[in-house]
């Protein structure tokens, strides 16, 4: 459970331009996706691949997303749902939402009222689901972020969702660069949780189930075996845990999936990854 008023990480909202086409490179991967479902008044359609969280309140989830009718779109998500493909905002749940958002204002951030939302999913052979959510848009920073707070959390549990033939487990870690990693301890103080020094200046920020990492640029090469140091403050990518890295290697070798091994890991680079570094770490048990 939170601190009154924080938050935690709970899943990754990644802009693809072509919902579709990101459909299909993450199946064949090797994850097992939900359907597409719409937000109607919004414009916004997605897909997600849904994990299983350790921690109760919570989902665990990459979330692809998509506008099909950019009229209705907010304006804030105007600019998160353009550009290149890759991470757009770190979601937080936030079990007091109203809380959380007094937090953020007293951070000194500009936003929003939480708004309420309602998705439909379409579930071959049975009736319709409706996710209904309370939804803070993204706050503009070099490292966006938003919180939701779910009413029916238990749709996004769901056990034929969450079994995936790569044997994917959980997201566990969020991954960006900063010059500065130390420059976002406002993070520490919307997690409710002290920041503490990672390995070659890198900073981290525990959440719960979940850690945000922030690396210098100069040590990305070294510490994931990329081809080129990255420049400027962003969302680098995010870690999965498996249940077994040769479950993994088999559902990419077979999707035709690029892939590298560094440091006991297995990789897939941003270039294959719609702009993310996907990083694979076996589970211990």
């Amino acid at each position: 459970m939170t601190q009154a008023g924080t938050a935690r990480i709970d899943h990754l909202l990644t802009y693809v331009p072509d919902l579709e086409v990101a459909g299909a490179l993450f199946e064949r991967m090797g994850f097992h996706l939900t359907p597409v479902s719409h937000i109607e008044s919004m414009g916004i359609a997605n897909r997600m691949i849904l994990m299983r969280p350790k921690s109760a309140g919570q989902a665990n989830f990459i979330e692809l997303m998509s506008p099909y009718d950019r009229t209705k779109l907010p304006a804030v998500m105007q600019t998160v749902l353009s550009g290149d493909a890759g991470i757009r905002s770190m979601v937080l749940v936030a079990e007091e939402i109203e809380a959380f958002h007094r937090l953020m204002l007293a951070q000194g951030f500009s936003s929003a009222p939480p708004a309420h939302a309602k998705r439909e999913w379409k579930i071959p052979g049975e009736d319709p689901v409706f996710p209904e959510f309370d939804v803070i848009f993204p706050v503009e920073m070099a490292l966006r972020f938003n919180a939701c707070k779910y009413y029916n959390l238990h749709l996004y549990l769901r056990e034929d969702w969450t079994r995936h033939p790569n044997s994917a487990v959980r997201l566990t870690k969020v991954m960006a660069v900063a010059g500065n990693p130390a420059e976002f301890e406002v993070f520490s103080r919307l997690f409710g949780h002290d920041a503490r020094d990672g390995e070659d200046g890198a900073r981290l920020y525990p959440s719960g189930d979940i850690t945000l990492e922030i690396v210098r640029p100069e040590t990305v090469r070294k510490r994931f075996g990329v081809a080129s140091e990255p420049e400027g403050t962003h969302y680098l990518g995010y870690e999965i845990e498996v249940a077994s890295l040769g479950r993994l290697r088999a559902s990419l070798k077979d999707g035709g999936i690029s892939f590298h091994e560094h440091a006991g890991k297995v990789c897939v680079g941003p270039e294959v990854g719609l702009g993310s570094l996907i990083v694979f770490s076996e589970a211990v048990i």
